[in-house]
């Protein structure tokens, strides 16, 4: 009788045939001679070529098949995948992140089940759960001021642009670090590498406007930012569309929010107007993207070794996104606002 598979051989045997297999095929036998050899189907035979052409000659080796979740009900499943949606801290943890351990502890006080870490990460995997970085948000933030801004706010600022037929920017500035973001490299077992990097303290402002259409302005700035820089660089936008009207929206820090600010905007009522965004919100600005864009990404593992040096990186890095309208309309794309 024809195996076909693995239902009547054990595996070590099933090993052996396939890497006997690819010795006759170099020797000239045909698929079929070596199946007829091996009491197994053609098929089979074939499927272990083309593995070895694909993957090399290890991935012939049999490999230990996994158990089965055995110990977890299809109710069990449910029940640690809705805790897994709570935080942690509701089940009497100190932080609220999950962690495989943390969740042995609790199928094993709650389910009364004995499990291994490395069966709950298989499970975790298997079920459609990955392991993520959490996004922050601030406790300060006021959901309610949030969902009313959304509701009313956000509708009149479409309307403002569609009646103006407006340039629509979102504004903020963000701090650029001496300190880089450190990414991962490869190296042997035991020997974590060395980078250098300045020990020294400090970095640069950056402020920049980002519109659907996939435009990007940008400047480094010199100076604290204050409401008079803050009006130069809403001066900046405005030169760049000589013919056209502009809609700013960006949040209320007290550079954005100040008198001069709102003078400035009332004494060119035809051609600017400012919106601010609710406090603690940055999730509703998609010019946020842009910095986390450019820190996590474009500027890890920089090596500048002072001000100067940063400056210079920075202003390449940015003038490189600015060019780049699809990132930029990604950055829109990542907001709950479109």
């Amino acid at each position: 009788m024809k195996l076909g598979g693995q239902d009547k051989t054990s595996r070590e045997v099933l090993e052996q045939y396939r890497y006997r297999a690819i010795e006759l095929r170099k020797k000239g036998w045909r698929v079929n001679k070596i199946a007829d050899a091996f009491g197994v189907y053609p098929d089979t035979v074939s499927r272990w070529f083309v593995k070895k052409r694909r993957f090399g000659l290890n991935s012939l080796k049999s490999t230990k098949a996994r158990g089965k979740d055995s110990k977890i009900s299809p109710e069990n499943k449910k029940e640690i995948i809705k805790w897994l949606k709570k935080s942690a801290i509701e089940f009497g943890f100190e932080t609220p992140l999950w962690t495989c351990k943390r969740v042995q502890q609790l199928i094993r006080k709650k389910l009364k089940i004995i499990v291994h870490k490395s069966n709950i990460w298989e499970w975790l995997r298997k079920w459609n759960l990955t392991n993520q970085k959490p996004k922050r948000r601030a406790v300060e933030q006021n959901k309610k001021a949030i969902k009313k801004w959304l509701q009313e706010e956000w509708p009149k600022i479409k309307e403002h642009r569609r009646r103006w037929q407006a340039m629509l920017y979102f504004m903020d500035e963000s701090g650029v670090s001496l300190t880089a973001v450190m990414g991962k490299t490869w190296a042997p077992k035991g020997q974590t590498p060395i980078m250098e990097t300045t020990g020294k303290k400090g970095g640069l402002c950056v402020t920049s406007a980002i519109s659907p259409v996939g435009k990007m302005l940008f400047r480094i700035e010199r100076k604290k930012v204050n409401a008079e820089e803050h009006i130069n660089f809403l001066i900046q936008i405005m030169k760049q569309h000589p013919h056209r009207k502009i809609i700013v929206v960006e949040d209320n820090a007290p550079a954005h929010t100040g008198h001069a600010v709102k003078s400035f905007a009332a004494s060119n009522p035809n051609k600017i107007a400012i919106y601010n965004l609710p406090s603690y919100a940055p999730e509703l600005n998609p010019d946020e993207h842009v910095w986390a864009y450019l820190k996590a990404y474009q500027l890890k593992n920089h090596q500048a070794q002072n001000k100067k040096e940063l400056t210079k990186i920075v202003k390449n890095k940015m003038h490189s996104i600015q060019k780049q309208k699809k990132k930029i309309n990604s950055f829109f794309m990542q907001s709950i606002l479109f």
